[in-house]
Protein backbone atom coordinates (compact mmCIF):
# COMPACT_ATOMS: atom_id res chain seq x y z
CA UNK A 1 0.00 0.00 0.00
CA UNK A 2 2.75 2.35 0.79
CA UNK A 3 4.52 1.99 -2.62
CA UNK A 4 0.77 2.92 -4.29
CA UNK A 5 0.49 6.52 -1.90
CA UNK A 6 3.83 7.12 -2.72
CA UNK A 7 3.07 6.61 -6.73
CA UNK A 8 0.56 8.49 -6.04
CA UNK A 9 1.95 10.98 -4.63
CA UNK A 10 5.02 10.94 -7.05
CA UNK A 11 2.12 11.78 -9.74
CA UNK A 12 0.23 14.43 -8.06
CA UNK A 13 3.51 16.10 -7.37
CA UNK A 14 4.37 16.42 -11.59
CA UNK A 15 1.76 17.20 -12.91
CA UNK A 16 1.02 19.85 -9.87
CA UNK A 17 4.49 21.34 -10.94
CA UNK A 18 3.92 21.21 -14.82
CA UNK A 19 0.43 22.87 -14.09
CA UNK A 20 2.42 25.72 -12.72
CA UNK A 21 4.62 26.36 -15.50
CA UNK A 22 1.98 25.96 -17.58
CA UNK A 23 -0.18 28.95 -15.68
CA UNK A 24 3.24 30.49 -15.66
CA UNK A 25 3.36 30.30 -19.53
CA UNK A 26 -0.40 31.71 -19.84
CA UNK A 27 0.48 34.41 -17.53
CA UNK A 28 4.10 35.50 -19.19
CA UNK A 29 1.85 35.34 -22.70
CA UNK A 30 -1.06 37.59 -21.52
CA UNK A 31 2.03 40.13 -20.31
CA UNK A 32 2.91 40.23 -23.62
CA UNK A 33 -0.41 40.15 -24.87
CA UNK A 34 -1.50 42.85 -22.79
CA UNK A 35 2.22 45.31 -23.32
CA UNK A 36 2.02 44.44 -27.28
CA UNK A 37 -1.62 46.39 -27.23
CA UNK A 38 -0.59 49.08 -24.88
CA UNK A 39 2.22 50.00 -27.61
CA UNK A 40 0.00 49.94 -29.66
CA UNK A 41 -2.33 52.11 -28.46
CA UNK A 42 0.69 54.79 -27.35
CA UNK A 43 1.54 53.91 -31.39
CA UNK A 44 -1.68 55.35 -32.40
CA UNK A 45 -2.03 58.17 -29.91
CA UNK A 46 1.07 59.43 -31.27
CA UNK A 47 0.27 59.53 -35.13
CA UNK A 48 -2.80 61.06 -34.05
CA UNK A 49 -0.84 63.74 -32.40
CA UNK A 50 1.22 64.12 -35.67
CA UNK A 51 -1.34 64.56 -38.17
CA UNK A 52 -3.91 66.32 -35.94
CA UNK A 53 -2.39 70.03 -35.73
CA UNK A 54 -2.24 71.58 -33.00
CA UNK A 55 -3.96 74.44 -31.88
CA UNK A 56 -3.35 78.06 -31.61
CA UNK A 57 -4.61 79.51 -27.89
CA UNK A 58 -5.21 82.95 -27.80
CA UNK A 59 -4.02 84.21 -24.06
CA UNK A 60 -4.28 87.35 -22.13
CA UNK A 61 -7.90 88.40 -23.85
CA UNK A 62 -9.94 91.14 -21.93
CA UNK A 63 -14.00 90.86 -22.88
CA UNK A 64 -16.09 93.92 -21.62
CA UNK A 65 -17.76 97.35 -22.25
CA UNK A 66 -16.16 100.94 -22.94
CA UNK A 67 -18.12 102.66 -20.00
CA UNK A 68 -16.32 106.16 -20.01
CA UNK A 69 -13.28 107.60 -21.52
CA UNK A 70 -11.58 110.21 -19.35
CA UNK A 71 -8.63 110.77 -21.35
CA UNK A 72 -6.60 110.53 -24.97
CA UNK A 73 -4.29 107.72 -23.48
CA UNK A 74 -6.69 105.19 -22.15
CA UNK A 75 -10.38 103.60 -22.30
CA UNK A 76 -12.14 102.35 -18.93
CA UNK A 77 -13.91 98.86 -19.39
CA UNK A 78 -16.97 97.94 -17.32
CA UNK A 79 -17.05 93.98 -16.48
CA UNK A 80 -19.85 92.30 -16.63
CA UNK A 81 -19.19 88.88 -15.15
CA UNK A 82 -18.44 89.77 -11.30
CA UNK A 83 -15.87 87.09 -10.73
CA UNK A 84 -13.77 87.83 -14.28
CA UNK A 85 -13.81 91.22 -12.42
CA UNK A 86 -13.07 90.34 -9.74
CA UNK A 87 -9.26 88.60 -10.49
CA UNK A 88 -8.31 91.94 -11.11
CA UNK A 89 -8.83 93.46 -7.88
CA UNK A 90 -5.58 91.91 -6.61
CA UNK A 91 -3.29 93.18 -9.50
CA UNK A 92 -4.14 96.52 -10.69
CA UNK A 93 -3.78 99.70 -8.35
CA UNK A 94 -6.20 102.09 -7.00
CA UNK A 95 -5.78 104.52 -10.16
CA UNK A 96 -6.32 101.55 -12.71
CA UNK A 97 -9.50 99.82 -10.98
CA UNK A 98 -12.71 101.34 -10.06
CA UNK A 99 -14.84 98.81 -7.63
CA UNK A 100 -17.80 100.70 -7.60
CA UNK A 101 -18.30 100.80 -11.20
CA UNK A 102 -16.86 97.52 -11.48
CA UNK A 103 -14.11 98.70 -13.75
CA UNK A 104 -10.45 98.41 -15.12
CA UNK A 105 -8.20 101.35 -16.85
CA UNK A 106 -6.75 100.00 -20.24
CA UNK A 107 -4.13 102.07 -21.61
CA UNK A 108 -3.78 102.24 -25.09
CA UNK A 109 -0.86 100.72 -27.14
CA UNK A 110 1.38 102.26 -29.68
CA UNK A 111 -0.86 105.79 -29.64
CA UNK A 112 -0.70 108.50 -27.31
CA UNK A 113 -2.17 112.16 -28.27
CA UNK A 114 -0.48 113.46 -25.67
CA UNK A 115 3.01 112.80 -27.15
CA UNK A 116 1.99 113.13 -30.25
CA UNK A 117 1.02 117.14 -30.26
CA UNK A 118 3.30 119.90 -29.60
CA UNK A 119 1.71 123.05 -30.24
CA UNK A 120 1.31 125.33 -27.44
CA UNK A 121 -0.48 124.33 -24.02
CA UNK A 122 -3.75 125.58 -24.98
CA UNK A 123 -3.89 123.50 -28.22
CA UNK A 124 -2.30 120.94 -26.73
CA UNK A 125 -4.99 120.34 -23.90
CA UNK A 126 -8.14 121.22 -26.57
CA UNK A 127 -6.40 118.35 -28.77
CA UNK A 128 -6.23 116.06 -25.95
CA UNK A 129 -9.88 116.41 -24.74
CA UNK A 130 -10.94 116.20 -28.38
CA UNK A 131 -9.44 113.31 -28.69
CA UNK A 132 -10.74 111.57 -25.91
CA UNK A 133 -14.23 113.18 -26.99
CA UNK A 134 -14.41 111.51 -30.42
CA UNK A 135 -13.56 107.82 -28.71
CA UNK A 136 -16.32 108.66 -26.01
CA UNK A 137 -19.00 109.60 -29.16
CA UNK A 138 -18.17 106.80 -31.23
CA UNK A 139 -17.27 103.47 -29.10
CA UNK A 140 -19.00 104.16 -25.54
CA UNK A 141 -21.39 101.33 -24.93
CA UNK A 142 -19.28 99.48 -27.55
CA UNK A 143 -18.31 95.72 -26.44
CA UNK A 144 -14.67 95.75 -26.71
CA UNK A 145 -11.82 92.53 -26.97
CA UNK A 146 -8.78 93.46 -25.56
CA UNK A 147 -5.70 91.57 -26.60
CA UNK A 148 -3.05 93.12 -23.13
CA UNK A 149 0.07 92.73 -21.60
CA UNK A 150 0.13 93.24 -17.74
CA UNK A 151 2.79 95.64 -16.20
CA UNK A 152 3.44 94.12 -12.61
CA UNK A 153 5.88 97.07 -12.09
CA UNK A 154 3.30 99.76 -13.44
CA UNK A 155 0.21 97.62 -12.31
CA UNK A 156 -1.77 98.45 -15.09
CA UNK A 157 -3.09 96.91 -18.24
CA UNK A 158 -1.67 98.18 -21.73
CA UNK A 159 -4.02 96.53 -24.90
CA UNK A 160 -5.17 96.29 -28.42
CA UNK A 161 -8.79 97.25 -28.13
CA UNK A 162 -11.20 95.82 -31.00
CA UNK A 163 -14.68 96.44 -31.18
CA UNK A 164 -16.58 93.78 -33.86
CA UNK A 165 -13.69 94.74 -36.90
CA UNK A 166 -12.41 98.06 -35.69
CA UNK A 167 -8.89 98.57 -34.03
CA UNK A 168 -9.43 101.72 -31.67
CA UNK A 169 -5.99 102.53 -31.43
CA UNK A 170 -5.46 101.96 -35.03
CA UNK A 171 -8.61 104.16 -35.84
CA UNK A 172 -6.41 106.84 -33.49
CA UNK A 173 -3.89 106.82 -35.74
CA UNK A 174 -6.05 107.13 -39.52
CA UNK A 175 -7.60 109.55 -38.04
CA UNK A 176 -5.11 112.00 -37.07
CA UNK A 177 -5.42 111.90 -33.53
CA UNK A 178 -1.83 109.93 -32.67
CA UNK A 179 1.24 109.40 -34.48
CA UNK A 180 2.14 105.55 -34.55
CA UNK A 181 4.40 104.92 -31.47
CA UNK A 182 6.74 102.20 -32.61
CA UNK A 183 8.23 99.96 -29.37
CA UNK A 184 11.43 97.96 -29.62
CA UNK A 185 9.54 95.38 -31.89
CA UNK A 186 7.42 95.72 -34.77
CA UNK A 187 3.82 94.15 -33.09
CA UNK A 188 1.99 91.82 -35.57
CA UNK A 189 -0.40 95.16 -36.25
CA UNK A 190 2.68 97.10 -37.76
CA UNK A 191 1.44 96.89 -41.18
CA UNK A 192 -1.94 97.79 -40.58
CA UNK A 193 -0.73 100.68 -37.85
CA UNK A 194 2.04 102.23 -40.57
CA UNK A 195 -0.85 102.34 -43.41
CA UNK A 196 -3.23 103.94 -40.98
CA UNK A 197 -0.96 106.66 -40.45
CA UNK A 198 0.30 107.02 -44.36
CA UNK A 199 -3.62 107.41 -45.02
CA UNK A 200 -3.89 110.26 -41.93
CA UNK A 201 -0.96 112.16 -43.80
CA UNK A 202 -2.24 111.89 -47.23
CA UNK A 203 -5.87 112.65 -46.14
CA UNK A 204 -4.19 115.79 -43.97
CA UNK A 205 -6.46 115.05 -40.88
CA UNK A 206 -5.86 115.74 -36.86
CA UNK A 207 -2.04 116.07 -36.84
CA UNK A 208 -1.30 116.39 -40.23
CA UNK A 209 -3.40 119.24 -41.04
CA UNK A 210 -1.28 121.82 -43.68
CA UNK A 211 -1.91 124.59 -41.12
CA UNK A 212 -0.19 122.92 -38.65
CA UNK A 213 3.23 121.23 -40.00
Amino acid sequence: MSFYRILLMAIFFLFGSLGGQILEVRAEEGFFKTETIRQKLFGRMDDRKKLKPLRTVSENILIGVISRVTDSESVWIRIENRSEYRKWTFKLSKKNLNLSRQEVRVWLKYVSPKLSISHGKEYNEWFRKKAAFEMQKIFYNRQVRINYDFSEKLFRLDGMVWTGDTNINVWLIRNGWSFYLLENEPPPEHEELLAAENEAKQLQVGLWKAELQ
